[in-house]
C-alpha cells in the first residue's frame, strides 16, 4: 500500500486521529500537510515524526470551520507541493452526555459549524483542487449509526457529511476518484477519552463492544491507509465502521 509520490492533506492533525492517520500515511511514503488550529508545538511535533520517515511535511494553522481558512490551506499545501492527492477530512468536535432537552443554541451553532460545515467545504474544496484518480476520505463516528443517549446534537452534527460522500462519489467517479467515510466507535486515547475524568463513561462503553476494547487511533489510521491505498480503488460512496462490534 506504498503512497510514494502523493501528498495527503489531513484536517485537525496535529494529535489524536489526525496524528495517527498523517503518520501512518507519512511511513507509507506520502509526503504529508499538517493543519492545525491553535497548538503549533504539536504540530510541529507531528511534522518531525512525519520526517523521520524520510517524507516532507508542512504544519498550515487555519481554522476549517471557516471557509477562509480552508481556501488558505488548499493553497499552502498546493503552492508547497503544487497539488493534492489524497484529502481527509478528520478535524470535529466531540459533545457527549448532553440530553437534546439541555442543547443550547450556541452549542448547535458550535458543533454544525465544527463537523457539519466545515467538512462541506473541505470536500468542497477538495474536489476542485485534488487530483485525478486521488482519495477523499470523511471521519466520522458511530454515532450516526447506533442511537446513544446524551449524543443527539453531536450526532446529528456528524450525519451529513455520510450523505455528501455519497452524492460526491457519483460526482467525481469519473476522474477515478474516490469517496468514502471511516466511521470510529469510542477512541481510547483521543478526544474525550484522554481527560481522565471520562473513565467511568469510557468503561460504560467498554461493556457494549463485543471485542472488549475500545479502538485506538491506530486502529482508524490503519483503515484510512488502505481507504487511501491503491488496492482500495474500487470502493467507493461507503461507510466502513471501526468500532468492534458496537454497530
Amino acid at each position: 500500500m506504498g503512497l510514494e509520490g502523493k501528498v495527503v492533506l489531513v484536517t485537525g492533525s496535529s494529535k489524536g486521529l489526525g496524528r495517527a492517520i498523517i503518520l501512518q500515511l507519512a511511513a507509507q511514503g506520502a509526503d504529508v500537510v499538517i493543519n492545525y488550529s491553535r497548538d503549533g508545538a504539536a504540530a510541529d511535533d507531528v511534522r518531525k515524526a512525519a520526517e523521520a520517515h524520510g517524507v516532507r511535511a508542512l504544519t498550515v494553522q487555519a481554522d476549517v470551520s471557516r471557509v477562509e481558512g480552508i481556501q488558505g490551506l488548499y493553497d499552502a499545501a498546493v503552492t508547497e507541493f503544487g497539488r493534492v492527492d489524497v484529502v481527509v477530512a478528520n478535524a470535529g468536535m466531540e459533545k457527549v452526555n448532553v440530553p437534546v432537552s439541555d442543547v443550547t443554541e450556541e452549542d448547535f451553532d458550535l458543533l454544525f459549524r465544527v463537523n457539519t460545515k466545515g467538512p462541506f467545504f473541505v470536500l468542497r474544496e477538495a474536489a476542485r483542487w485534488i487530483a485525478d484518480n486521488g482519495r477523499i476520505i470523511t471521519i466520522s463516528s458511530n454515532t450516526t449509526t447506533v442511537p446513544q443517549v446524551g449524543v443527539g446534537l453531536y450526532g446529528t452534527s456528524k450525519v451529513a457529511t455520510g450523505y455528501l460522500v455519497r452524492v460526491m462519489a457519483l460526482e467525481l467517479g469519473s476522474r477515478g476518484i474516490t469517496v468514502n467515510t471511516v466511521v470510529p466507535g469510542p477512541i481510547d486515547g483521543a478526544g474525550i477519552f484522554t481527560d481522565p475524568a471520562n473513565d467511568e463513561y469510557k468503561q460504560s462503553l467498554i461493556a457494549t463492544v463485543p471485542i472488549g476494547r475500545l479502538g485506538t487511533p491506530q486502529d482508524v489510521a490503519a483503515v484510512t491507509a488502505f481507504l487511501a491505498s491503491d488496492d482500495a480503488s474500487l470502493i467507493t460512496g461507503q461507510q466502513i465502521v471501526v468500532d468492534g462490534g458496537m454497530h
